[in-house]
């Protein structure tokens, strides 16, 4: 694979906190290693709870507490880590703020964005959404400013939520995640071989990158 672009694919949801750290991570090693035109980035779409009802939302506190069973106290020290963490790349959690839902109409309209090469742009607007600004996104009225926010065409966003569309490319991408033995994210997969997965060291960001420029 001489001279060819390293093939980083990343399945992520919009409601992982790790995922935020790892996107942040994983561009701050691309730019420390000079390597943004070495480097061809395809995200996938994934649902940490697809079982989670379309037409509710609940504070994530609560979901995670009820739903999931841990402990407040619990809750509140993970929180503060990822805090602090998400500080050094400037990312601003506000997990108290924070509103869960189900993300698969937020997916079908980043599986379009994609076809307009504005998937980046879209899966950081959701995210700041959800884990800084606190925004209920079950709501399609805030699913749709996300989309305005970025410059995209509002009146096509609601005719893909009004339809189906999109949905085949969501539902594929988990189910190679799930062919994969994918049972959470982040994960990253360097060139079909390395793979990186959950919360890892900066380090191991730059290292697997690195040896996958080396061996390009």
């Amino acid at each position: 694979m001489k001279n060819e672009k390293i093939k980083i694919e990343i399945w992520s949801d919009f409601v992982c906190p790790f995922c935020y750290i790892g996107k942040a991570k994983l561009m701050q090693a691309i730019t420390k290693l000079e390597a943004q035109n070495k480097v061809e980035i395809i995200w996938h779409s994934f649902q940490l709870d697809p079982d989670f009802p379309k037409d509710k939302a609940m504070p994530s506190t609560l979901y995670l507490s009820q739903k999931k069973g841990f402990p407040v106290e619990q809750l509140k020290g993970m929180y503060q880590h990822l805090y602090n963490s998400g500080k050094v790349y400037n990312i601003d959690f506000q997990f108290e703020k924070a509103i869960t839902f189900n993300t698969f109409d937020a997916h079908r309209l980043w599986q379009w964005s994609k076809h307009l090469q504005k998937e980046s742009s879209l899966k950081e607007a959701l995210m700041k959404a959800y884990f800084t600004d606190g925004i209920d996104l079950s709501k399609r009225e805030n699913l749709l400013a996300c989309i305005e926010s970025i410059g995209l065409d509002k009146s096509e966003a609601q005719r893909i939520l009004d339809s189906t569309d999109f949905s085949q490319e969501v539902e594929l991408d988990i189910y190679q995640a799930r062919q994969t033995g994918l049972r959470g994210v982040p994960y990253f997969l360097i060139n079909d071989s390395k793979v990186i997965a959950g919360a890892q060291d900066d380090k191991v960001f730059e290292g697997v990158l690195q040896s996958a420029i080396s061996e390009g």
